[in-house]
């Protein structure tokens, strides 16, 4: 982040950002199928697995998708530089509500 000050006590800034970004969340899963005698229902089962799902939302609408392991690899990179993003942004906010004019 680069701050230059200008008159009157404001600043602007750069951001430096590395794309592409990601908002969502990567979750695991196994899990058992419908087949009665399946090693998933042994006992300890032996589960299929694991599946990956990136949750976020899609126009609005809270959605999720079932992942390979590659695009799992890449969400998660693209995940952690939107949130680095956001922490740089939440930062920023908590800078300028401590210089607020009227404290």
């Amino acid at each position: 982040m680069q701050a230059k000050q200008h008159s009157l006590g404001t600043k602007k800034i750069t951001l430096h950002i590395t794309l592409p970004l990601l908002p969502g969340s990567l979750s695991t899963a196994r899990s058992t199928c419908g087949k009665p005698h399946c090693a998933c229902k042994a006992n300890p089962p032996k589960l299929h697995g694991p599946y990956y799902r990136w949750t976020g939302f899609l126009e609005g609408k809270r959605t999720t998708k079932t992942l390979t392991p590659e695009q799992a690899r890449e969400c998660r990179q693209r995940i952690a530089r939107h949130r680095a993003l956001e922490k740089q942004i939440r930062q920023l906010v908590c800078q300028a509500l401590r210089q607020v004019p009227w404290t």
